[in-house]
């Protein structure tokens, strides 16, 4: 009998419990001040201000203290469907993701506490040009030794990918490269190729899907090879730079380690310019050259990272005084921040367009040259030393003495 009571007591709690869970689930509400107030008015008064693949929105809100938010819902490319969102606290939206110029309709409506949506308003928005064209437009293609350059302008500095397709041995077409970027220009390599006529076929894509058309090209790589490091050893002059603090080497600079373990490092309290002679071993027509600075987190792109300097050469022995009687200017280069931020500041397109070392092309009217001087005229961080890691010339080789 005890049992028994003991079940039908257990049994009566169980109930109240669900009777109390199933009352607080109804009370599980949005918070708002009239629960029957029914939907929020409309938006009015509505302005449109066109940006390049979009619009800012403004509008004046009705008198309904409970509006939470604005919606607004619109379609891009094949009918991808879009919201955007403003709070209360605001009078205007964004919305962008169009891929074209041609007019579109953004339906806005008002959402109150209650999660209540009001009636829409259509607010027609003719979008400025958007960056995947205006990139795609800006693109310019050439060979050079070993594949092709593409340069490129994102004025708005727009998140985008550069896809470059060509042809396998089967003449089956594939993507070679696709160039990940959101910097406001630039250029970028695709190389590994024969002397041979290809197709470079070039287009843009952004981050809502949009794609720009194609832009086709035939065209033929120079013939290029890597010149042979093993062959390059100092030069050393006076009035050149030392190269040796901190347990660096010229000589560490063409050993093809490119971690920050070996380097090339100035002893500091020297002025600008200031220089470093090596000869390669052979005479070649300088096609380009890779150099890698110090990558080290805290060195990137700052402290005696080089940012300015020039590029000498010459065939013939360098006089002996050190001075630059017969030596021929061959580039002027300038380290690129893909991001363009403060000295200090990098984002993660920086760090590894850093790692993967800078491209210089040397310009076609450039010499022949066995002996190279840099000339640093400028360092990231404004410091009285320099310091790199390595660098990789190529081009044809003319003679091996």
């Amino acid at each position: 009998m005890n049992i028994m009571k003991s079940y039908i007591m257990v049994l009566h709690l169980v109930l109240i419990f669900l009777s109390i869970g199933c009352k607080e689930d109804d009370n599980i509400r949005p918070f708002g001040k009239d629960v029957e107030a029914g939907a929020p008015g409309v938006v009015s008064e509505i302005k449109v201000k066109n940006i390049p693949g979009g619009a800012v929105i403004s509008y004046q809100l009705p008198d309904n203290p409970d509006i939470m938010y604005v919606r607004a819902r619109y379609k891009v490319g094949q009918g991808k469907e879009m919201e955007a969102r403003a709070s209360v606290y605001a009078n205007e939206l964004t919305v962008n993701g169009f891929g074209d110029m041609n007019e579109h309709e953004v339906e806005l409506s008002c959402v109150d506490r209650m999660e209540n949506e009001g009636a829409t308003t259509v607010a027609v928005v003719t979008p400025l040009k958007p960056s995947v064209l205006t990139t795609f437009e800006s693109l310019e293609v050439n060979a050079t030794f070993g594949g092709v350059y593409v340069n490129f302008k994102n004025p708005e500095k727009a998140s985008l990918s550069i896809h470059v397709v060509t042809t396998d041995s089967l003449n089956q077409p594939y993507e070679a490269h696709v160039q990940y970027t959101q910097a406001e220009k630039g250029p970028f390599y695709v190389r590994g190729f024969k002397a041979e006529e290809r197709m470079f076929d070039i287009y843009v894509v952004d981050r809502w899907g949009n794609s720009s058309d194609t832009l086709y090209n035939v065209l033929t790589p120079y013939e290029e090879t890597r010149l042979n490091k093993k062959l390059f050893y100092p030069y050393i002059l006076p009035n050149d730079v030392a190269c040796n603090a901190w347990g660096g080497n010229l000589a560490y600079a063409w050993n093809d380690d490119y971690t920050p373990a070996l380097f090339v490092h100035s002893p500091g309290g020297d002025t600008f310019p200031m220089w470093f002679t090596f000869d390669m071993g052979v005479t070649a027509k300088l096609s380009r050259y890779k150099f890698y600075h110090l990558f080290m987190e805290e060195h990137a792109f700052q402290r005696g990272n080089l940012k300015t300097w020039e590029v000498w050469g010459r065939t013939d022995t360098p006089p002996a005084d050190g001075s630059w009687d017969g030596w021929t200017k061959l580039m002027d280069c300038e380290s690129h921040k893909p991001s363009g931020l403060p000295v200090g500041q990098h984002t993660a397109e920086d760090w590894e367009y850093l790692q993967a070392g800078e491209d210089f092309e040397f310009p076609a009217e450039a010499p022949p040259v066995r002996y190279i001087r840099f000339k640093v005229l400028e360092t990231w961080g404004g410091m009285d030393f320099i310091h790199f890691t390595e660098f990789t010339f190529w081009g044809n080789v003319i003679s091996n003495n």
